[in-house]
């Protein structure tokens, strides 16, 4: 199949959310969204008012919160809280890292309450649930998918971005775990057409990728 510079950007939330984003970083990614159609910009929290304001009369393009980003480790109340004032502030969507430290730990029931209770939180707004797939075995990646696909969330999501790369086995694995029972956004070290590409062929709908990487990836488009 053949896709076009839009069917692409259509794909990749657009992101600023490491430590050292700095504002500039924040508005070339909103300046980046709007020239392109990018889905989404994801900025971190200080951020996501300028984001908002920017995006008041872009319908098509979401702004979106990152939920106990980037270790999953908070208490769950704080994740609930997270919920609650983003989809308040006018979040389209939702990223939450699982406790990825209970999870390793067999603490299955644990994981799943956590994600429960800020799906809940977020009510109609879509929750994307991070598992940080780099730092698990294949035993805790299916096991993450399945309790990201029975405890409310709206798409499964492989990683922040801050622990390593999303590779073609860990998507093969959450594949023979859940299948296509939620879609599934990958994230971490997607940084041109090919792979974007290779992996839609797998089965992934989303990309979560940084500025430089996104329009690279754009530049790569033959039209």
């Amino acid at each position: 199949m053949t896709y076009s510079k839009h069917d692409i950007a259509r794909m990749i939330d657009i992101s600023a959310v490491q430590a050292q984003s700095t504002q500039a970083d924040v508005d070339a990614i909103i300046a980046a969204a709007k020239a392109h159609r990018f889905i989404c910009v994801f900025p971190l929290h200080g951020f996501i008012n300028r984001a908002l304001d920017a995006m008041a009369n872009e319908p098509d393009i979401m702004v979106g919160g990152v939920i106990g980003f980037p270790s999953g480790g908070e208490l769950t109340a704080f994740k609930v809280h997270q919920a609650k004032t983003l989809t308040a502030m006018g979040c389209g969507e939702v990223d939450m890292v699982l406790n990825v430290g209970m999870l390793k730990s067999g603490l299955d029931g644990a994981v799943a309450r956590d994600i429960r209770r800020v799906a809940d939180a977020a009510g109609d707004t879509p929750l994307k649930v991070i598992m940080e797939a780099p730092l698990l075995t294949d035993d805790e990646i299916a096991r993450a998918a399945r309790l990201i696909c029975d405890n409310g969330a709206s798409f499964i999501k492989t990683g922040t971005g801050w622990s390593g790369t999303t590779t073609d086995h860990h998507i093969k694995v959450i594949k023979k775990a859940v299948g296509n029972t939620l879609p599934l956004k990958v994230a971490g070290g997607v940084r041109n057409l090919e792979t974007v590409l290779r992996m839609v062929d797998m089965g992934v709908s989303r990309f979560g990728i940084g500025y430089a990487s996104a329009l690279n990836i754009l530049n790569e488009v033959k039209e």
